[in-house]
Order: C-alpha cells, then structure tokens, then sequence
C-alpha cells in the first residue's frame, strides 16, 4: 500500500489511514488523515452546537412574553383541566403519605420545596422537588417523604420523567 502524508499534521501514513474521496487528491484518498479529519469534525460540531444553542436562547428570549401569554390564554380556557390535573395530583401525594410522618417529617418536605423555590429565584432557572422513587412508578414506587425527596434543576427532572435513576 502507498503511503501519502497528511495535508494537516504533515505525518506520513498509509492510504488507510485517510478516507476515501473518488478521483481528488492522490491516490483517491482525501488530503488530511481520518484522525485531523475526526479532530476538525469535532471542533465543528463543538462550535456549531454552541451558535445553535446560543440561537435558541436568543430564540426564546424575544418570544418569551408571547409564549406566557399563550401559556396564560391556555390556562384560562381550560381551568376546568387545569383544576382537574392539579387536584389528582394533590390527591396522589396525600396518598403516598404514610401514618407514620411526624411533624417534624413535614417540616423537611416543606423545606425542600421552600429550597427548590429559593434556588429557582437564585438561579435564575426552574428548580424542582423530584421523588427519588417515583410516587407512581410501573415497576416501584416511592412514599411522600423527606427521605424520597430531592431538589434537582427543573431540565433533569423532566427528563427523568416518572423513572428511577439509578447511580
């Protein structure tokens, strides 16, 4: 096999050592090797995530106030399943109580939240009060107390979705 130096690294390696490209360059072979090639791959990614990022925070900036307004117009229509949701809820937590939470077990749970909302306004980000075992799981579920509860940012949260997490 011949061998062709690379156009980035200027190193000499074989033919295989660089993807294929029909009739450019020598030997139908790209100019830089699969390793500068993966490198300038990844930077590009790295830089385009970012402005892609960046683009939908400025996206989301300008239309901020017309999506709470959406949001609110939501709300309004359909209080009535807005109350419904928020009622089951409640009912589902009160259930996941057991009989043997002390005062001072409420206390925590109401600290947590208390926290969740103080980091929330810290951060400048949503901040939630996640079960650690999930109050409705498929496979296990948790109990409404201290010990189950965890404050996380609102994003891990919603990915978690109705999951155990396991370390």
């Amino acid at each position: 096999m011949p061998n062709k130096t690379c156009k980035t690294c200027s190193v000499i390696k074989s033919t295989s050592a660089f993807y294929k490209q029909a009739l450019r360059g020598s030997y139908g072979v790209r100019g830089s090797c699969k390793d500068c090639d993966n490198k300038a791959k990844q930077t590009y990614r790295l830089i385009k995530g970012a402005e892609l990022l960046a683009k939908k925070r400025d996206e989301y900036e300008r239309n901020k106030s017309v999506r709470l307004a959406q949001k609110r117009v939501y709300r309004q229509a359909n209080k009535g399943k807005i109350n419904a949701l928020v009622t089951a809820r409640k009912k589902i937590v009160k259930q996941r109580i057991p009989v043997w939470v002390e005062i001072d077990d409420k206390w925590l749970i109401k600290e947590a939240y208390d926290l969740a909302s103080l980091r929330t306004k810290m951060f400048g980000f949503a901040w939630h009060v996640d079960h650690v075992f999930p109050l409705q799981g498929k496979t296990v579920s948790g109990l409404h107390v201290p010990t189950n509860l965890q404050v996380i940012p609102g994003v891990l949260n919603i990915k978690k979705k109705n999951k155990v997490q396991y370390a």
